[in-house]
């Protein structure tokens, strides 16, 4: 694909971290949780939850508001708190959390977005699994250390309240984005159905495994978001 693709001048593109942080910022709801059943499990890091909003949003308003864009992932990988603003193990409360190279591919597309005439300015990024494990093959080993112990995942049996919370408005469009790895084709399924009933995104061949936003080029990365900004154009025509 070439730079012709997507709006008339794809600067959103090529936007560094820089500018994307002078008008974005993110937050997250990180917590600790045994997994598996019994007082000896190890507590792992989770986050339930990242929220990417125009910088000086209010977090109770962050909170509270219906995104402009749900977007599904793997896990949260590596992301962080910022630490002075993190005691640990609570839980509930938005905190600023370390913007990793996705999330700035995903402010990219909401600034394609604008550019097309759309008033996206807020993302909520959700994640098959809460698991904060940055390497693919350890969250394959610890899907399956855990096998039906699914608490780790918005889409287990015993979260279903909380998965009706975060898809409450079926027009709120879904951006399928948990990369093409099959260990993940059974929660992949779960997010599916749970997004039924709402616009989807997203970039498949199989319609059950969507391509992650940040390939390993750049190259592939601009040719995401291009080919992402053709299919908010047909979906959205303004």
């Amino acid at each position: 694909m070439t730079g012709s693709r997507g709006p008339q001048s794809p600067t959103y593109a090529h936007t560094g971290a820089a500018e994307l942080l002078s008008g974005f910022a993110v937050y997250g709801n990180y917590y600790q949780a045994r997994i598996a059943p019994g007082p000896h499990a190890p507590l792992e890091d989770l986050r339930d939850r990242l929220e990417i909003a125009p910088s000086g949003w209010a977090l109770a308003d962050i909170d509270a508001r219906e995104p402009d864009l749900l977007v599904i992932m793997m896990n949260p990988g590596g992301s962080k708190p910022l630490q002075a603003l993190w005691d640990g193990p609570a839980t509930g409360a938005l905190v600023a959390a370390q913007p990793d190279r996705t999330q700035y591919q995903i402010m990219r597309l909401m600034l394609a977005a604008q550019g097309l005439g759309l008033p996206w300015r807020h993302a909520r990024v959700l994640n098959l699994s809460d698991l904060r494990t940055p390497k693919s093959a350890e969250m394959v080993a610890k899907l399956n250390h855990y096998g039906p112990h699914d608490g780790h995942s918005l889409f287990g049996a015993g979260r279903r309240d909380a998965c009706a919370r975060w898809f409450a408005t079926p027009a709120t469009p879904v951006l399928c984005a948990w990369g093409l790895n099959r260990a993940f084709s059974a929660l992949a399924g779960r997010a599916l159905a749970a997004a039924a009933g709402h616009p989807l995104l997203g970039l498949t061949a199989d319609g059950l495994l969507y391509r992650h936003p940040l390939p390993q080029t750049q190259t592939l990365q601009h040719q995401w978001l291009h080919a992402m900004v053709d299919q908010i154009r047909a979906d959205y025509p303004i």
